[in-house]
């Protein structure tokens, strides 16, 4: 089972069935990740537009460090980097894997790197359903492309869309050095355009141990609303 080939194909699904305000900067006030995508593959084309843009700025094919390199500054383990590993490390961490996963390639993921991506998927599909709605039609175009991924792959997404939202059994299932990618892969899929999603960020925030500051740094890295003043 390759999970992280999974969570590739969940995450453009979640992105597109749940968070198209934010990708396409459709945000009051800002810019919006379709900004940041722009910045990530080398500043402002006016040719640029479509999913196809939205994935090569997603996982850095366009030049710029993708989604995933955003997941590894908030890593708990990037303040254990400062050893002779560095270069080998950057090229198979989790964010460059995930990279891949984007991209469609098979990823040669470890048993860790496997269990970050149940982490990870887990937390999008719950925040996908923070908002109280999560219809057929979403759960449609989370699950259209999960046509060449095994069965057990696809049992366990389709699991996690039907079980009922449990923030707490979320917050305690998140290993101690991922709550910030957690939180930041929740936030990618919501837009914050509710009173429920604002408290499912709080909650989730407070349950993992997020500083207010810190909260505001990842809703800032996305360009979404913050929460906290």
């Amino acid at each position: 089972m390759s999970l992280v080939r999974t969570l590739g194909k969940v995450a453009m699904g979640i992105i597109v069935a749940k968070g198209v305000e934010k990708i396409t900067g459709r945000r009051r006030g800002g810019s919006g990740l379709g900004g940041l995508i722009s910045g990530l593959m080398g500043g402002n084309n006016s040719n640029s537009g479509g999913i196809g843009n939205l994935l090569k700025g997603l996982s850095g094919k366009g030049g710029g460090g993708g989604l995933g390199s955003i997941l590894n500054s908030f890593s708990g383990d990037t303040q254990n980097n400062n050893n002779a590993n560095n270069e080998s490390r950057s090229k198979n961490d989790f964010g460059n894997l995930f990279n891949d996963a984007l991209q469609g390639k098979e990823a040669q993921a470890s048993e860790d790197d496997e269990k970050k991506a149940e982490i990870i998927l887990r937390a999008m599909i719950h925040a996908a359903k923070a908002d109280g709605h999560l219809d057929d039609e979403e759960k449609r175009k989370i699950t259209e492309h999960l046509d060449d991924i095994s069965e057990e792959e696809a049992n366990f997404v389709r699991q996690e869309l039907q079980a009922p939202l449990d923030t707490q059994g979320l917050i305690k299932s998140i290993p101690k050095g991922m709550e910030e990618q957690a939180y930041l892969m929740s936030l990618l899929v919501i837009n914050l355009d509710s009173k429920e999603e604002a408290q499912y960020l709080d909650q989730l925030a407070k349950g993992l141990n997020i500083s207010p500051q810190v909260s505001n740094q990842i809703h800032e890295k996305l360009g979404a609303l913050q929460l906290y003043n």
